[in-house]
Formats: C-alpha cells, structure tokens, sequence
C-alpha cells in the first residue's frame, strides 16, 4: 500500500521522537534499564551487521530526501526512512544485551560511548528532514535553489556524520576489547615519556636550584624587583656557611642516587606497561582487561605527581615515600596479574617473574 505525505509526517515525528529518547537513555541508568533487551547468541557480530546496515540505510535516506523527490511521491522516502528506524531499534536493543563483565567494563564504556554519538547525529539528521519535509509542503513558502541546496547541504552533513559514527563503531567491534586496552596503554606510555626526559636531565643536576622548572612563573611579574632585591646584602658568617655547605651537599647526593635510582624504576615500570600491548592472550577475561587498564591507569597518575613533587620540593619526605610505596605496590601487582593471565606461557611468566625481581632489587 502506497504511503502519503501525512504518513511520512508521522514516520519523521515517530523517528525523530525514538532517537531522542534512545539518546537520553544512554545517559539514564533507568531508562536505560527499562529497553527491552534483545536475545541473540552473538551479541557483538550482531552490532557490527546492524552498523553496516544503519550506514547503507542512511546513504539511501540521503539519497531519497531531495526536495523534488519528496514532491513527487512519498512512498520511498517512508520506506527507507522505516528501515532505518527498524535497524536502530534492533541496534539499541542488541546494545542492551551486552555485559560488562563478559566484554571488560572499559570496552562497554566505549561501546556505549559510540551508540550515544550515533544517536546524536541521527537526532540531527531527524530535525533536518523535518525542516525538508515542512518546507515542501508549505504552500507560503517559495522554495528556490539557494534554499534547496542549504537544506541539502545540512541533511548531508548529518548523513556524513552517521557514516562515520558507524566506521569508528565497525573498526571498535573488528578490533576487539584487546586493541582498544592496547591504544589507551600507548597513550599511557606517551604521557609518561613526556616529563621522563627533562626529569633525567634533573637527576643529573639535582643540586642547581630552580624554584620554577616546568615554567609555571607568571612572566609579568619577572621583571618586577624582588623583595630580597629591595635589601642591602648582608654579610655572610663562614662558620655556618662551611657546616651548611657539608650538610647540604649530603642532602644533595642522598638526593641525586634516590632520583637515579627512581629514574631506572620508572623506565622498569614504562617497560612493564608497554609489555600489555602485544602480549595479552585473546582469552583474556574482561575483568583482566578492566583490572590492566585501572591499575596502569592509577601508576601513570602515581608517576606524574611523584616526578613533580620531587623536582619542585627537592626533599625525600613523607608524601613522597608514600608515592614510591604506592608505585611498587601497583607494579608489583600489575606484573603479577600478567604472570597469572600467562600461566600457560612459561617463557612470558618467567620473564614478568624476572621483571618483579629486578624492580625489587633496585636494579
């Protein structure tokens, strides 16, 4: 039975009304919860078809919504605008399904992540092709090329966004929960190496003061006069200078083998990290993936603050005895997590094994 313009106005409000909800949901643990699940054996390959489909579905929505086509016939455009609503539902009750635990919660995360931005640019596409359609049925409104193409051109912005909504959740679903766990491990790594070589360079030269050095001093204020530069030098007493300088040159050294030693720690810990991006079982567990990704998360954090701490106070104190505590505590548990995952894999265990000995033994 062929459809009129009044059906395909009622298809756009029902449409545009679905994805607003579906992209609330995502944000609402309640909603969320009251979407009825769907029941398929492979969750996952099932989203991966739907995502194709939704692409293939939307290109033709772009293709079947010009202003003259929507003139002339209606059905068309209902029929497609149908099979791409039908496929969202499927999607969203497929999503539904999924558990964190069976897929790591960090996986999931992204997952839903990558539906919600597909909602958003659906809910998009649904208001521009609610403007298309009203402006053809206006009768008061003169719809000349330059308006066309306007709307033409919003519509397929949409369409275009869609498309790559879709690709980012094709290559996720392809890729696998390992992949991603691998890319935000290189991130990891690079937000290390990014305060590792200036702190090397410190260590080096522990002693040369520097009140400022990662650049934090507001320069408006460096060539305003000091408040020391206000007063007359005063004149120095030898005797407490020499027994200052014996003290302070213990402090220096005990100061510069701790950074040293901190210093290879670090690379060990950097080179533990760096070991999960290639030698993780496909069997690995989706808790094993959450419990990689927050504890390398947390050394990372750990790292940073210990490395500025330390370069801007210059004194192995309490907050930083309790820095390095917590790092090799975390690392020893990250590297023991890998022997368990690897307990099949003698030659991998051993060398996590010998790993934890080295840090240990501080080298």
């Amino acid at each position: 039975m062929s459809k009129t313009k009044a059906d395909l106005k009622d298809l756009l409000a029902s449409y545009k009304e679905a994805v607003l909800y579906w992209s609330s949901a995502f944000e609402n643990a309640e909603e969320f919860s009251g979407i009825q699940a769907a029941k398929v054996n492979k969750p996952l390959d099932e989203l991966l078809k739907l995502a194709k489909l939704i692409k293939a579905h939307t290109t033709k929505v772009g293709i079947i919504f010009k202003p003259e086509n929507l003139k002339k016939d209606a059905n068309p455009a209902f029929t497609t605008l149908s099979k791409l609503s039908e496929t969202l539902i499927l999607l969203v009750s497929v999503v539904v399904q999924l558990r964190p635990s069976e897929i790591s919660q960090l996986y999931y995360d992204e997952l839903l992540k990558g539906i919600k931005q597909l909602m958003d640019s659906n809910k998009e596409l649904s208001h521009e092709l609610t403007l298309i359609f009203d402006s053809q049925n206006d009768e008061n409104t003169e719809n000349t090329p330059s308006k066309d193409s306007d709307e033409m051109d919003k519509r397929l912005v949409s369409v275009g966004k869609i498309w790559s909504n879709c690709d980012v959740l094709i290559s996720m679903i392809n890729n696998g929960a390992l992949a991603l766990l691998t890319d935000k491990i290189k991130q990891s790594v690079l937000l290390i190496e990014d305060g590792f070589e200036e702190f090397a360079e410190w260590t080096e030269n522990v002693e040369e003061i520097d009140d400022d050095p990662f650049g934090f001093s507001d320069d408006e204020f460096s060539d305003e006069e000091s408040e020391d530069d206000a007063h007359p030098p005063v004149a120095e007493d030898k005797d407490n200078k020499s027994e200052d300088d014996g003290e302070n040159g213990e402090d220096v050294e005990e100061l510069k083998k701790f950074a040293q030693l901190w210093l290879k720690k670090i690379e060990l810990v950097k080179l533990l990290i760096s070991s999960f991006k290639k030698s993780l079982p496909l069997s690995t567990s989706g808790s094993s993936i959450d419990s990689i990704y927050a504890i390398q998360f947390g050394l990372v954090k750990l790292i940073d603050k210990f490395i500025v701490d330390l370069m801007l106070d210059r004194t192995i104190d309490g907050e930083i005895e309790e820095y390095t505590g917590a790092i090799t505590k975390e690392s020893v548990k990250l590297a023991k997590l890998a022997r368990d995952i690897h307990a099949k894999n003698n030659k991998k265990a051993k060398w996590y094994e010998a790993w934890e000995t080295k840090f240990r033994t501080g080298l």
